[in-house]
């Protein structure tokens, strides 16, 4: 993908998260898309957010269970970034036309005391980074279709 078209893709998901009008699968649109070039996109999306004030707050381990990987045909897990527009505390009201499709999942929340650097971190690394550890839940959105209308194909 070019520089433009990732700017694209990640315009087609901002206007699909501000209108709640999901947008089409971004696989079709570009067929060659790489693992790399969808965290290009996905940087390109949080550079947007935060150039509208939107302010990192933490990141987030996706799909790191096994059976979950091999479901979706994949071998590592996904990471993103959060925003502090996407965290609502304990007793929070969430607006009803705040998400498009969404689903809750239960999580395991890691709160830091301290930032984990560099590519070779260890699991020590991580416990003596942590300050505490808490059950959390995460409201799950899709900006894009979940198959494309005019072939069918799934994301």
């Amino acid at each position: 993908m070019t520089p433009q078209e990732i700017k694209q893709a990640a315009d087609m998901l901002y206007q699909a998260e501000k209108t709640g009008v999901q947008c089409g699968l971004l696989s079709v649109q570009y067929p060659k898309i790489t693992l790399d070039e969808a965290y290009a996109i996905q940087a390109a999306l949080v550079a947007q957010k935060r150039a509208n004030g939107a302010r990192v707050v933490g990141w987030k381990i996706g799909l790191t269970s096994r059976a979950m990987q091999q479901a979706l045909n994949i071998t590592t897990p996904d990471s993103g970034v959060l925003l502090d527009d996407m965290v609502f505390q304990s007793g929070d009201t969430v607006a009803k036309g705040r998400f498009i499709q969404p689903r809750i999942e239960a999580e395991i929340a890691f709160v830091m005391r301290a930032p984990l650097r560099g590519l070779d971190v260890t699991r020590a690394d991580v416990i003596a980074a942590t300050d505490y550890v808490s059950p959390s839940l995460e409201i799950l959105d899709t900006r894009i279709l979940r198959a494309d209308p005019a072939t069918g194909r799934a994301r």
